[in-house]
């Protein structure tokens, strides 16, 4: 398989860094062998793992860190594997289904009241 073009390459870091997806190297036995970009979700992290030969697999797993070990999670809820762009279009297409069942909005206590902020000028001159 050929790897991805540069103008490829470059839509999807743009795509992935806009959805909220962070790197981190990603390594077999001390080798670094691509790239896992990563996001948390409402109890799910999700990762695509992309490897130079433009390949990829996502993955939707429960989350559950260790900050000694981040590149472990919790048991895995879901996976694909193929080209790195629909392996993408995949996670993103099917990300909010689960999540926002386990969504819940914040809504402030009843007679919650905007805290007040010191002016500017309170501090003096």
């Amino acid at each position: 398989m050929n790897p991805l073009s540069r103008q490829a390459v470059e839509d999807l870091g743009r795509r992935l860094y806009v959805e909220g997806f962070r790197p981190l190297p990603d390594a077999d036995d001390g080798t670094v062998i691509g790239t896992r970009l990563w996001r948390v979700r409402a109890g799910y992290v999700e990762y695509l793992a992309l490897r130079p030969n433009g390949l990829a697999h996502a993955v939707r797993a429960e989350a559950r860190f260790d900050y000694h070990h981040p590149a472990e999670h919790g048991r895995v809820v879901e996976h694909r594997f193929g080209y790195a762009v629909n392996a993408l279009d995949w996670l993103l297409s099917t990300s909010n289904t689960h999540a926002s069942s386990r969504w819940r909005p914040y809504v402030p206590p009843a007679g919650a009241t905007e805290p007040s902020w010191p002016r500017d000028d309170a501090d003096g001159p």
